[in-house]
């Protein structure tokens, strides 16, 4: 049957574990299997005002071909790819195995399950890249996900399990419909067939996660709102440094090759990819690790609750009021952004006079010496050119202009001027510096001042 096969190849994982056996299938021998043909006249006839055609893709061969995903934690012995082809059933990752493949089979009718630990021949690359790019594909058209949590045997006690702090199983758990949530000796939280039409597991979920409820039962991927995203991921950590990236394509809907081995730099271009995909002045906001790019999700979390607000609030061009440049771009210089500069290097009469960098219940301060850079050093003015540089300014009828508003609060950066011996100074641009918070100003007067593009 054309339409089985087409989607046993470019639908579901290139291993999966049929449960009647506890054997480890490729793709063609799910063929063979499950033999589709099977299917007959009176199977369509059930649908009634349905055309064949649309019975059978749409409702029998999804059936057939339907799968249960596990979510976990691994611990030492979890069985491997190798294991399961040899026939290797002992210790306590296979004994976690047989019972998720148990509550498959006897609560939602799975033939089929898929576990990371074993369904995935990592000795191959091309399977293992496969695998990463299509996980987040695979969780979603898993007909369940069943959660293993290791610690925790309530909705109360869920914020001290360790599930919730690993890289990979903030996808695991937004890309899946379906979920099912068991403790450590496969107790069930809860009397429903699906946790996420659970009135009380839901809120405990964006509790411990601080993931909207929305997101948790509807989630769509893309580059949109990734700053929220980012904070979602901010506290999850991943064993391999590469992972910190991979994780995350599916979220954001990036396709990147895969290559374990670059370390650090897997997260460069994901971030690159991102920057590029993304049209909200948000994703350029953060503290700490590079001048030229985030090092990792964490750099987005703040303390600053001024910042707080505003990055929340997804405000950009295309939608009424605008703010910021949404035109920003990856070049060979960095990230090409118009920002509203201002001199750092003046008097506090002069910064006073269009700025209040004052935080409730705190007198006013320089801005120069309220920042905060990771080198603790700060030339003196006489020495050095440094500017702050607004980013979520407000349109101006004139697109080559930017508004800044009495009372309103702003984003900025702060840039040091970058000198090459023998530049000239037109060819010189401003380089980033690393501040440990996100950091904001408060305009005291209206303001308006024509923009200027800088690479970060």
């Amino acid at each position: 049957m054309i339409e089985f096969k087409r989607r046993v190849f470019d639908q579901v994982p290139s291993h999966l574990i049929y449960i009647p056996k506890m054997k480890l299938i490729s793709r063609e021998e799910l063929l063979t299997i499950l033999e589709p043909e099977k299917i007959t006249e009176k199977d369509i006839s059930k649908h009634k005002g349905w055309s064949r055609k649309f019975a059978i893709e749409s409702r029998l061969v999804p059936d057939m071909l339907k799968y249960a995903i596990l979510s976990h934690r691994w611990v030492k012995s979890e069985p491997t790819f190798q294991d399961l082809k040899s026939g290797k059933r002992e210790g306590a990752g296979y004994e976690k195995l047989r019972e998720f493949c148990t509550k498959a089979k006897e609560l939602y009718n799975c033939r089929l399950a898929w576990s990371d630990t074993c369904c995935i021949n990592k000795e191959s690359s091309s399977e293992l890249d496969e695998a990463i790019r299509s996980m987040y594909r695979w969780y979603r058209d898993a007909y369940i996900c069943i959660v293993h949590l290791a610690q925790s045997e309530s909705l109360e006690t869920l914020g001290i399990d360790e599930w919730f702090l690993r890289g990979w199983t903030l996808q695991e758990l937004l890309a899946p419909l379906r979920m099912k949530f068991y403790g450590p000796t496969w107790t069930s939280l809860t009397d429903n067939e699906n946790d996420k039409d659970d009135a009380a597991v839901v809120p405990a979920l964006s509790r411990v996660t601080k993931i909207p409820l929305n997101d948790l039962c509807n989630f769509r991927p893309g580059p949109d709102r990734a700053w929220e995203k980012m904070t979602w991921a901010a506290s999850r950590k991943t064993t391999r440094i590469e992972d910190v990236a991979y994780s995350l394509t599916g979220i954001f809907d990036i396709s990147m090759t895969i290559a374990y081995g670059e370390g650090d730099r897997a997260f460069k271009r994901f971030m690159a990819e991102l920057i590029q995909n993304c049209k909200e002045w948000q994703i350029l906001v953060w503290a700490g690790g590079l001048p030229g790019c985030p090092t990792e999700p964490g750099c987005y979390r703040t303390t600053n609750d001024t910042a707080l607000d505003m990055l929340k609030n997804r405000q950009i061009s295309w939608w009424g009021e605008g703010r910021g440049d949404s035109d920003f771009s990856i070049t060979k210089r960095g990230v090409q952004v118009r920002l509203l500069m201002l001199p750092a290097s003046v008097s506090q009469s002069q910064w006073q006079s269009t700025f209040l960098s004052r935080p409730a219940g705190r007198r006013w301060v320089s801005p120069l010496k309220k920042l905060v850079v990771h080198s603790h050093f700060f030339p003196p003015a006489s020495t050095t050119e440094w500017m702050v540089g607004i980013i979520n300014y407000h349109d101006h009828d004139d697109p080559d202009k930017g508004i800044l508003k009495r009372g309103e609060s702003y984003i900025c950066f702060l840039l040091k001027r970058f000198r090459r011996p023998g530049m000239d100074t037109v060819r010189n641009h401003w380089r980033r510096q690393i501040t440990e918070e996100i950091l904001t100003v408060s305009c005291a007067n209206d303001f308006e001042k024509t923009l200027e593009s800088v690479w970060l």
